[in-house]
Order: structure tokens, then sequence, then C-alpha cells
């Protein structure tokens, strides 16, 4: 497997078998922005638009991978830059993100780009924290579904079809959920500072893996 790669905690056991080469990372992952913030102090164009684009950067230090949020307009959005919606929902006053766009800032922040069978994984993954299926047929989310599909780019939905949305609040909660299903596979011969992904906090590392970090660090 290639050195740097991000694996489930399932295959990394699998892929350490002969391979002595490889450094299991376990990076941390902080929240520097509070994500409840963007919920609040909305412009009058946010509030007539319905969302606030929220721009994500990242740096690392050392093990950490540090992330931090901001609102910007929609003038200043760039297709190069990782922003996803937070969408108001006036019928309950709260603000929702759709799945597409928590899996999308899973992809920024790895440096990733997941095949289908995986996006299909951690929408299950993800079903734990009860998302809300807006729908045009659902009684109550007719206009909700309206709105979010008429948003221009970046659209936070693939195509015109039911979605799950997640209460922005828990937007923190499920990058930690499905971060924590995976490990880095690192080659020992490169630096740590080579590191360009970050993963996963609290993660949870299956016997032959933490037999292994054992004896590295003995």
């Amino acid at each position: 497997m290639k050195s740097g790669s991000l694996v489930r905690t399932k295959q990394a056991n699998a892929t350490l078998a002969g391979q002595e080469d490889l450094h299991v990372s376990t990076p941390i992952l902080e929240l520097a922005t509070p994500l409840s913030t963007m919920c609040t102090k909305w412009t009058d164009a946010e509030r007539v638009a319905g969302r606030r684009l929220v721009r994500f950067a990242k740096v690392q230090d050392g093990r950490r991978l540090i992330v931090s949020c901001e609102p910007i307009s929609q003038d200043d959005y760039r297709e190069a830059d990782t922003v996803i919606s937070c969408i108001f929902r006036e019928e309950v006053t709260a603000c929702y993100v759709t799945s597409v766009d928590v899996i999308y800032l899973l992809e920024r922040l790895t440096n990733g780009v997941f095949p289908v069978e995986e996006k299909n994984r951690i929408r299950r993954n993800l079903e734990g924290l009860r998302p809300t299926t807006v729908s045009k047929h659902k009684p109550g989310f007719g206009n909700f579904f309206q709105r979010i599909m008429d948003f221009p780019d970046p659209r936070p939905r693939n195509i015109e079809k039911d979605l799950k949305v997640f209460d922005w609040n828990l937007l923190g909660q499920a990058l930690e959920k499905i971060l924590s299903k995976y490990v880095r596979l690192n080659s020992l011969s490169a630096p740590f500072s080579s590191f360009n992904i970050c993963y996963a906090v609290h993660i949870h590392i299956r016997p032959r893996v933490d037999r292994f970090l054992s004896r590295r660090h003995s």
C-alpha cells in the first residue's frame, strides 16, 4: 500500500502484516473556531439568501491538525477554497448542513477523494446523529427543499433529489465520528514533517495495530 494512505482500521490490520517499514500515525484534530458562532450575527444579505458561506482552513502543527473557519460573502467565494453552506430554516429557526457538504469537507480536510462506496459508508455511519430528510413532498419541508435546490455555487447538494441535513452544531461531532474510523500509514523512512494529511482524534486501533505501535515505541 502507498505510504501516506488513509485506511480504515480493519484494513490497517491486514496491511501491517509483513510491513515493518510502516508507521501508524494518530494525529489530533482540533477545531480552533467554535462552530456555533457561524449561526450568529448574520448580515442582511445572508438572511435574505437563507445561508451563510463558511470557509475552512487547516494548519498542521506536528501531530495536530488545526481547523478554523470564517464566514465569507457570495462575492468572495472561490472554487479553490474549502467552502460549505450553513443553511437557515425559518420554520424552526435553526441552522443545518447537508450530508453532501459534510462529505465534501472531509475530503478537503484529508486531501482525499472518497469513492462512491466509501461515501455511502460515511452516510450510514452518520445515521446515528439522526439527520433530517428533506423532500419536496414531505409536509413542511417543501420550501426548505426548494431553497437548497436554488442555491448557486457552491451548491450544498448534488442532484435534485431528497437529501439529509444535520443540525449545524453537530458538524464537529460528525467530523470526529467519521475520522475516528481511520488510521494513517506512513513509511518510517519518510520524515514526520512530510505528512500532508492528518486524520483522527480518539482513534480506536484494533489489537494488531496496537501491538505494532507498542513494538515501535519499546
